[in-house]
């Protein structure tokens, strides 16, 4: 089975811009609420904090029916009855559970307040609800991209997410100048315009696929997705833990959110290049892993060489692009460079990841990450009094090595893969090695960040061009003899 490569680059593309789209006009709409009697770099740090909210509400809300459905719909598409089944009870489930987390979240508000420092926290109330709301809604928006996807309807999955990007924006702006100059605002701008694209999408579900919950074919889902519920807890606690250990120093946790959130944007995109890959390598595995092992790398090799490009060229315009605030958020320029390289080696686990993910082998997610989120709450505990958010830092990229090392161990023992070891390891581990030492550098000696990152953004470009070389050559080649052609 070969693939389309004309194909895989334009839907790699339109997913990618579609993905793209919420942080860039994020890029827009900070500068607009940032500054003298706007929001602060401590108003930033709540944002922070509820988006940690928010990813634990979308967690219990998704119930990993976005993993799920991109699996079994190809177990189902042959089957429009059980096939509609799937779809409509997947979404019932999710709202469901959204209404459970409300209950639950009411009951204990008094309590979860108590959890923070800041007083504008501590009052869940004020906030909370709202948070769970923006969750439950990136939920139902996230599981149905995911549907999109794998059913090949671009057009609605372009349509869909360009409205989201521009209605989340919009009322974001609103929220802040029109409701409350605060996170209040902002946290509430999201839920609406979030909340606008939750329900033309259940709309269009419930139209299409009648609107139904059944258990007996939810089972089977909700067996493969237990693992990758409990794992994603996990992650959250792997990816969030450091937020509420920098809460009571809120002017650290702002300046460090505002790098953090330019580094979810990469994130994003990097989302939105694996939207492309994935279905591509989940229908060459169904066809057979050994036999399809040479197209399964060439698309791995695209996608981790995409992601480091990407990341690459983002460092420095990011860096300048702090320069825009006027209040501290322009320290974050510092942190840009290390913290966009971790999203190296989350491109390497959803590499190795998805064998394990096919094979249906989800358990060893739970037992790999349970152990990861052991060390790096350990660090996160011991260093950050100490380092602030370097500490932070030093726990996510020790813990998250363990994690692509264990991935890469585990999913050998399942498929017979030789992955290109320099391709996707090596190099990208010495690229962290270079960014880590620069760092270190950058802060005993107060060299320039902008020399530093320079270091790592010319390390990223040897290393890919040494890699792909040959591939290179070939696409010199090819453009010598079109031109020779031309002439």
């Amino acid at each position: 089975m070969k693939v389309d490569n004309k194909e895989f680059f334009k839907l790699s593309f339109l997913y990618t811009a579609v993905a793209a789209l919420p942080p860039v006009l994020n890029l827009f709409v900070r500068p607009l609420i940032e500054g003298e009697n706007k929001l602060t770099p401590v108003d930033f740090s709540q944002i922070e904090i509820a988006e940690t909210i928010i990813s634990f509400s979308f967690i219990i809300a998704t119930f990993a029916m976005s993993s799920a459905i991109s699996r079994f719909y190809y177990d189902h598409i042959g089957n429009k009855n059980n096939f509609n089944k799937l779809i409509s009870s997947v979404f019932s489930s999710i709202l469901l559970r959204g209404l459970l987390l409300f209950i639950v979240a009411f009951i204990f508000r008094n309590q979860i307040g108590k959890l923070f420092s800041q007083p504008a926290l501590q009052d869940f109330s004020s906030y909370g609800f709202t948070a769970i709301a923006v969750g439950l809604f990136r939920a139902i928006n996230v599981t149905a991209f995911a549907l999109f996807r794998n059913d090949k309807k671009v057009r609605l999955y372009l349509i869909i997410g360009l409205l989201l990007g521009f209605l989340r924006s919009g009322f974001q702006l609103s929220g802040v100048f029109y409701y409350d100059m605060s996170f209040l605002g902002y946290i509430s701008g999201s839920a609406v315009g979030n909340g606008i694209i939750a329900a033309i999408i259940l709309i269009y579900i419930y139209n299409r696929a009648g609107c139904r919950f059944d258990i007996q074919i939810l089972k089977p889902s909700n067996k493969f997705a237990l693992p990758l519920f409990e794992y994603a807890f996990v992650v959250w606690g792997i990816n969030f833990a450091d937020r509420y250990f920098l809460e009571s120093t809120p002017n650290i946790l702002g300046i460090y959110s505002q790098a953090l959130l330019l580094g979810r944007g990469i994130e994003i995109i990097i989302q939105g290049i694996q939207g492309a890959s994935q279905p591509e390598i989940f229908r060459l595995m169904k066809d057979g892993i050994e036999k399809n092992a040479e197209e399964i790398k060439k698309i791995s090799h695209l996608f981790i060489a995409q992601s480091q490009l990407l990341i690459a060229a983002a460092i420095i315009p990011a860096m300048l692009y702090c320069y825009v605030f006027k209040t501290d958020l322009r320290l974050a320029s510092g942190l840009v460079a290390i913290i966009f390289i971790r999203y190296i080696l989350r491109t390497q686990y959803m590499i190795f990841a998805w064998p394990v993910f096919f094979r249906k082998k989800t358990r060893n997610f739970l037992y790999l990450n349970l152990f990861v989120l052991a060390v790096n709450l350990i660090l996160l505990y011991f260093l950050v009094p100490l380092w602030k958010e370097y500490g932070a830092i030093f726990a996510f990229f020790t813990s998250q090595i363990i994690q692509v090392t264990g991935i890469y161990l585990i999913q050998k023992r399942l498929v017979n893969i030789s992955w290109n070891i320099n391709k996707l390891l090596r190099f990208p581990f010495f690229i962290i090695a270079i960014a880590a030492i620069t760092e270190f550098i950058k802060i005993k000696m107060g060299i320039n960040p902008f020399v530093t990152a320079t270091v790592v953004v010319l390390s990223i470009s040897g290393s890919l061009g040494w890699l792909y070389k040959n591939e290179i050559r070939g696409i010199v080649k090819k453009l010598k003899r079109r031109n020779n052609y031309n002439l």
